[in-house]
């Protein structure tokens, strides 16, 4: 059976019991309240994964947030269900990281968590039999999020702070491609930026997203993996040797990249916090990348220094007025714009609480009301590619 899912609200003292107590020990395998447990948690997980979908490869549910005192959690890993019944940690093999996860009982918020990022774990399947498991990344995380369900553990028992703005907001919630008006993304970073929210210091959090905060090199060539077609389309349309702009709040790894095969790149990055670490990333790689300091409406470049212009990771948080004075600037100082914009089927681990999240007919649409022309736009995983140039 289906069951609904109880909910925590973080500013009430009135929440359900069962999400904050230790589960009790499943000790009979062939009880009605065990089968009827198993159940209910594969159909809600199967009508989650429905709704929800599954694209990280990793979702899972426990017996209390559908109202079971029991220790067991349902989890999906790839294309494979699990049933894990009074599970246990024993080992952790890898390094502890923050990980960017949601909740179904905190449905409207994300956070950065902590958990090993390589975990060997025991637990007794559906039939009683005692097995063991290996987990890492993501699935680890998974696993480890549901095992603090089972003792009562919600995803803010992790965090420094309860209700300050550790949570930002899931992206199911501005699919329609507004900005939400109780926006906690914004405010979020901006406490970040100031060290208010001490779990989230700039070297952690950076480090978090990149899950290798010190082999350089590596990160380097991982993110020129991971994107790709975005860099396809930067040198398909720039000539060699040619001067590149990178406009971001993201790090310059791009165009560390891009100097490495023989263009000449300057990069505007407009978050103070990552300069020492674009520094570090650009000693260890040996390239020459130019830094500057600016805003994405203004730009410190005269006309058409630079060929080509690109951003990933900045415009989708932009309103339609600002969208409108980042592409005019940055085509005042280029001759064609490049970017990448999650869409509204974009499903990942990485955004913020302030994106626009639209499909391709509406940003099209919104492009062609600012009179810039596309050369080429391309969608894939959720994501989409522009080439744009003023008509």
């Amino acid at each position: 059976m289906i069951k609904e899912i109880l909910t925590y609200d973080i500013y009430s003292d009135d929440n359900p019991a069962v999400l904050q107590e230790k589960c009790r020990l499943v000790n009979d395998f062939q009880s009605q309240e065990t089968k009827q447990c198993i159940e209910d948690l594969n159909d809600t997980l199967d009508e989650l994964i429905k709704t929800e979908g599954n694209k990280r490869g990793a979702i899972g549910l426990s017996a209390n947030q559908i109202g079971y005192d029991l220790a067991m959690s349902a989890v999906t890993l790839g294309d494979q269900r699990y049933m894990l019944i009074n599970p246990k940690l024993i080992k952790e093999n890898g390094k502890e990281r923050l990980f960017r996860i949601g909740c179904f009982s905190l449905y409207k918020y994300r956070a950065m968590v902590r958990y090993n990022d390589e975990v060997v774990i025991s637990y007794y399947d559906e039939d009683g039999n005692k097995k063991e498991l290996s987990l890492q990344g993501d699935r680890s995380c998974v696993v480890q999020h549901e095992m603090d369900h089972l003792v009562g553990d919600l995803l803010f028992e992790r965090l420094e702070h309860k209700k300050e703005d550790l949570f930002v907001p899931r992206e199911s919630l501005y699919k329609d491609g507004s900005i939400p008006p109780e926006n906690h993304g914004p405010l979020f970073e901006e406490n970040r930026k100031k060290g208010l929210n001490k779990v989230m210091d700039a070297p952690t959090y950076y480090s978090s997203l990149f899950n290798d905060y010190s082999d350089y090199v590596s990160l380097t060539e991982k993110t020129a993996k991971e994107r790709k077609e975005l860099l396809d389309m930067i040198i398909r349309h720039t000539p060699a040797n040619a001067r590149i702009l990178e406009a971001d709040e993201s790090t310059s790894v791009l165009s560390v990249y891009l100097n490495k095969n023989g263009y000449r790149n300057d990069a505007c990055i407009f978050d103070p916090d990552m300069k020492d670490l674009d520094e570090r990333i650009n000693a260890q790689n040996k390239t020459a990348v130019n830094y500057h300091s600016g805003n994405i409406t203004r730009l410190p470049f005269s006309d058409k220094t630079f060929e080509t212009i690109f951003s990933y990771g900045i415009l989708e948080t932009l309103d339609d007025e600002k969208l409108s004075l980042a592409l005019k600037e940055g085509l005042r100082i280029a001759d064609i714009y490049i970017f990448e914009v999650p869409t509204i089927d974009f499903s990942g681990n990485t955004l913020k609480g302030n994106e626009r999240l639209r499909d391709r007919e509406s940003w099209e649409n919104q492009l062609s009301q600012m009179s810039l022309k596309i050369i080429e736009v391309k969608e894939k995983d959720g994501f989409l590619i522009f080439a744009v140039k003023s008509e």
